[in-house]
C-alpha cells in the first residue's frame, strides 16, 4: 500500500526538484537525495553522495526479506522506528544497547564495543543470513570496527549507510568504506549525522513498501 506524504513535505519536494538536476540518479537514489536535502536544508550535499552499484535494489530486497536495521545511536533509532512500523516493520536495534555503560575511552569507544558485540552475537545466533542494514550517522569508530570485522571474515551487511559527522577519523572511515567490497551509501567529507542517515533508510523503507 502506498504511504501518503504530508502536503507540506510534498511542497518541499516540489521546490527541491525545481532547484536540482538529478541526472544520473535512479528513482530511489533521487528519493534519498531529496530527503537528505530536505532534512539538512543544504542543496550542496548532492555532490557529496556516493552509491555503490545496485545498492538500492540490494537494500530493498534485503528489507523485503526481513533484514534488521542497526543504528549507532538512539537518536537514529528513534528517527527510523516510526517509518519502520508504518512499512515493513523490521527489527530496529541500537548497537549501544550492547555496550557497557562505562569504559576506558583512552583505548576504545562504547560504539566500537557495541558494534563488535552485537555483530558477533548475531553471527553466533546465525542471524546474519540476511545481512542487516547498518546506519552510521555519528560514530566513525563503529564503522571502522564493522569494516575490521568484515575484513576478518564475518558476514557482510546488506548495506552500510556511512554518514558519521565530524572531523576526527570521519573522512578516513568513509573513504575506507567506499574502497571496500561492501554495499554502501556514503556522504563524503565531514558532514553527516543521525537525521541524514535516518532519512536515507526511511527512503529505502518507503521504496521497499511501495
Amino acid at each position: 500500500m502506498k504511504i501518503p506524504e504530508h502536503p507540506i513535505f510534498l511542497e518541499s519536494l516540489k521546490y527541491i526538484r525545481s532547484q536540482m538536476d538529478f541526472k544520473g540518479l535512479d528513482k530511489v537514489q533521487q528519493s534519498i537525495v531529496e530527503r537528505i536535502i530536505h532534512s539538512s536544508g543544504d542543496f550542496n550535499l548532492q555532490s557529496c553522495m556516493r552509491f555503490s552499484p545496485n545498492v538500492c535494489e540490494k537494500a530493498i530486497n534485503a528489507l523485503q526479506n526481513g533484514a534488521k536495521i542497526l543504528t549507532d545511536t538512539s537518536m537514529a533509532k528513534a528517527a527510523i522506528s516510526p517509518m519502520a512500523k508504518r512499512t515493513l516493520n523490521p527489527d530496529v536495534q541500537c548497537i549501544l544497547d550492547m555496550a557497557p555503560t562505562s569504559i576506558d575511552s583512552t583505548f576504545t569507544t562504547r560504539s566500537a564495543i557495541g558494534m563488535e558485540q552485537i555483530w558477533l552475537d548475531m553471527e553466533r545466533k546465525e542471524e546474519l543470513l540476511v545481512g542487516p542494514i547498518v546506519v552510521i550517522g555519528s560514530a566513525p569508530t563503529a564503522l571502522m570496527t564493522l569494516l575490521d570485522l568484515i575484513q576478518n571474515g564475518t558476514k557482510r551487511p546488506s548495506l552500510i549507510i556511512g554518514m558519521p559527522v565530524g572531523f576526527i577519523g570521519v573522512s578516513e572511515c568513509k573513504t575506507r568504506l567506499i574502497n571496500s567490497d561492501s554495499s554502501y551509501i556514503v556522504l563524503e567529507g565531514s558532514k553527516g549525522g543521525a537525521s541524514l542517515a535516518a532519512a536515507t533508510v526511511n527512503a529505502l523503507l518507503r521504496a521497499a513498501e511501495n
